[in-house]
């Protein structure tokens, strides 16, 4: 199965793969070969890659991705995946592939974002909840993966 990630700005992978899982808005879902034709919304976290054996190595090589039990993780912003049996698009509008911030920055950056949640809650406007909890959820998945570069 070919899987392609593309920004407005680039594409970040493309690769013939094993399997990925995507976080959409309902659930995680898991896509292998002939996976039936969807399109969904990608939310905010951990895309997790999985790469057929013999080409783990190869790829490493080439790249600067952070691995997690064989799994290439990259954490994603919101976008939206298209899945036809063999091929999978995802498009975010930002993919963060390695962590070049340190875990005390990312976590101060959560704090802040945490209050200034509180704060939108007063004023009752959705769409501002809606945009500092997905904001949330991206610093959140940049933790994880400062955690997955740090276990390496």
């Amino acid at each position: 199965m070919f899987l392609e990630i593309n920004t407005p700005e680039w594409s970040i992978f493309e690769w013939k793969i094993e399997k990925v899982v995507v976080p959409t808005q309902l659930w995680d879902i898991c896509i292998l070969k002939n996976h039936q034709p969807i399109i969904s919304i990608v939310k905010p976290w951990i895309v997790k890659i999985k790469l057929y054996k013999q080409q783990i190595q190869e790829f490493i090589k080439w790249t600067k991705f952070l691995f997690e039990d064989d799994w290439l993780c990259l954490s994603v912003w919101s976008g939206i995946i298209y899945v036809n049996w063999t091929e999978v698009a995802i498009l975010v509008s930002t993919v963060t592939s390695e962590i070049q911030t340190d875990d005390q920055v990312l976590e101060k950056m959560k704090k802040d974002m945490e209050q200034q949640i509180k704060e939108i809650k007063t004023k009752w406007s959705l769409d501002e909840i809606e945009k500092a909890f997905l904001h949330l959820q991206k610093i959140t998945a940049d933790l994880k993966l400062y955690k997955i570069k740090n276990k390496s």
